[in-house]
């Protein structure tokens, strides 16, 4: 490619109001999205790779039916073709706001061309993406039920499609946008305490690992800083080399200003 490799993963928690058991788009949220991928576009510095989650189209119907676990029955038969159809709605939302401010995005649905093997990713054909991204245009997956041939079906996540495609094609950077400032020594929603750390790195890895294992430790109610911890470890493996940023999506211009090292977030760059 001609132009080095920006990944965007747009976090369920951000495009979504994640706490409802219905599907509830963050509409508005959306449309500034929208608008700030359109402003990276435009300066033509990058190529674009986008990612979303699931969030409520998503997670409430697979937890309800344990799609993450298989697909034996009618029941959760019908509930994969349902998330499916949920995610393509979803989709469906975030690209048409992107088209209606001039970004050529194309919607390519994990299910139609990879599988699962019991509940592991193996893979997938990246040609068609790298074709889109030679004509200069922004290939736009999401995290999906896919079928597995072992169990029927299982779920592939966003942060294992953006980690994959960042190895495939020498990323340069990875946003993840969250629905908090980045990474903090506590969850921030839940202890007014919690520091922000700005960066994450080699050198003080082990720091931030046992900081963060200690809140869990002590707090088994820690869902979020668990889920970090296991985030860090696993970008640790598999983004070597290539510029890590978390940052709040739902905070006006967060995207661009991360891009340009400014604003609330945390760089992360493991060697």
């Amino acid at each position: 490619m001609s132009k080095p490799l920006l990944i965007i993963k747009l976090g369920g928690s951000v495009i979504t109001d994640k706490e409802s058991f219905t599907p509830k788009v963050r509409l508005g949220t959306v449309k500034q999205l929208s608008r700030d991928i359109f402003s990276i576009y435009k300066e033509a510095r990058y190529g674009v790779v986008l990612v979303h989650g699931a969030g409520s189209y998503g997670h409430p119907i697979v937890k309800k039916h344990s799609l993450h676990k298989g697909m034996t029955n009618n029941i959760q038969k019908l509930a994969y073709s349902q998330t499916v159809q949920n995610m393509l709605e979803l989709n469906g939302i975030l690209v048409q706001n992107l088209i209606e401010n001039s970004v050529p995005a194309v919607s390519l649905p994990p299910h139609t061309f990879t599988t699962n093997t019991k509940g592991k990713f193996r893979g997938l054909d990246t040609k068609l993406i790298e074709m889109y991204l030679k004509n200069d245009q922004v290939p736009t997956l999401f995290g999906d039920a896919v079928l597995d041939k072992d169990w029927g079906c299982s779920i592939l996540s966003g942060d294992t499609i953006v980690s994959y495609l960042a190895r495939r094609f020498k990323a340069e950077k990875v946003v993840f946008l969250s629905d908090v400032d980045g990474v903090f020594t506590n969850d921030p929603k839940k202890d007014p305490n919690a520091k922000l750390i700005p960066l994450i790195s080699n050198q003080n890895l082990g720091s931030v690992l046992k900081a963060l294992k200690k809140e869990v430790g002590l707090n088994k109610r820690a869902d979020v800083t668990g889920e970090i911890y296991g985030k860090i470890l696993s970008l640790k493996k598999n983004l070597k080399g290539i510029q890590v940023l978390i940052t709040n999506g739902l905070m006006p211009n967060s995207l661009i200003n991360a891009l340009q090292n400014k604003g609330k977030l945390t760089k992360l760059h493991f060697t």
